[in-house]
């Protein structure tokens, strides 16, 4: 996780988050804004299941229209699993994703509309060895790590549903209006949320001491901050925030509230075993073995099932030092 991150959402101030974008930007967020809103309200007159079709229907429309987003999750498959599975292996799971994508999608566009009872019903929880309660009951709060994998939305308005102790470090979205729209849906639930910004790091700690469930994502190429550990094979800068704060605070990182689709398009909502920090006392050394940790248990859950994942992020872009750029 990187040094500058968060504060609370819903502050008033000077708004730090969002960089001035150019016309061409403000556009297609305009058109993303317009699309979202105008298909959100035929979502909501719309039997569920034609919701669901309709949305897939887009998602392949854009597989087959757009090449440019589809060569860049192709070629993120390729990294991940190009030695192993053939062309054709990866075109499936390339396609399985987009209608994954697209009924992720669906729900989105249909949470503003349903009630806490629809919610309820779309997600399975699943953690078996009781992990959250166990960890909670130390009262030094949960340092949680998970991706973007299955509907991170329709999760956070699980969450807030429920009132689990959590908060959740979110990224703002380049364009401010936005943002705004994203985080209505989100904040409707009662989920609390902090925005990466100036000062995330010591309000996941102040959270920690309140004996809450601190969310954070660590599948993305975290650039010039990151640390590089291995990801499908290959050297990836990976945010090392979570383990940090777990070994600052000689807690555990648990892998968790990554979801997977069911057939009948209700999603389990997955909490994994907890990865215990090594502390050795050689900071650095300890640091980089503790995010591969985690980072392999991520790639591990990918791997049961790679269409859940978000494949157009360029997770592997940020090179070495000596290695030559990348475009992945």
């Amino acid at each position: 996780m990187q040094d500058t991150d968060d504060r609370a959402a819903g502050t008033v101030g000077e708004d730090t988050l969002h960089k001035p974008i150019d016309r061409k930007a403000q556009r297609k967020y305009f058109i993303i804004r317009a699309l979202i809103k105008g298909i959100g309200k035929i979502s909501a007159i719309l039997p569920e299941r034609l919701t669901y079709a309709l949305c897939v229907g887009l998602a392949m429309f854009g597989y087959r229209t757009f090449p440019k987003y589809r060569n860049l999750a192709r070629r993120q498959l390729d990294i991940a699993f190009g030695s192993e599975k053939t062309p054709k292996e990866i075109e499936t799971i390339l396609k399985q994703t987009y209608a994954n994508q697209g009924r992720n999608m669906a729900e989105f566009l249909m949470i503003p509309h349903k009630d806490a009872d629809w919610v309820n019903r779309k997600i399975v929880y699943n953690d078996p060895a009781d992990v959250l309660k166990t960890e909670l009951a130390r009262g030094k709060g949960i340092v949680a790590v998970g991706a973007h994998i299955g509907n991170t939305e329709l999760v956070c308005a699980w969450l807030g549903v429920n009132k689990l102790p959590m908060v959740t470090v979110v990224k703002a979205q380049r364009d401010a209006l936005f943002t705004k729209f994203v985080m209505e849906t989100r904040l409707k639930w009662g989920s609390e949320l902090i925005f990466r910004d100036k000062g995330v790091k010591q309000e996941c700690i102040h959270q920690l001491e309140l004996n809450k469930i601190v969310g954070l994502v660590a599948d993305q190429n975290a650039a010039r901050n990151g640390i590089f550990v291995d990801f499908f094979g290959k050297k990836a800068a990976t945010v090392g925030g979570p383990a940090e704060i777990a070994m600052k605070h000689d807690l555990p990182v648990v892998p968790s509230f990554m979801t997977t689709r069911n057939p009948d398009n209700t999603l389990t909502l997955h909490i994994l075993p907890p990865i215990h920090m090594r502390n050795t006392g050689d900071w650095d050394a300890d640091l980089k073995h503790n995010i591969q940790l985690y980072t392999t248990a991520i790639e591990n859950f990918i791997r049961q099932y790679p269409s859940e994942y978000l494949w157009w992020h360029q997770r592997w872009k940020t090179r070495p030092p000596g290695e030559a750029a990348d475009d992945a």
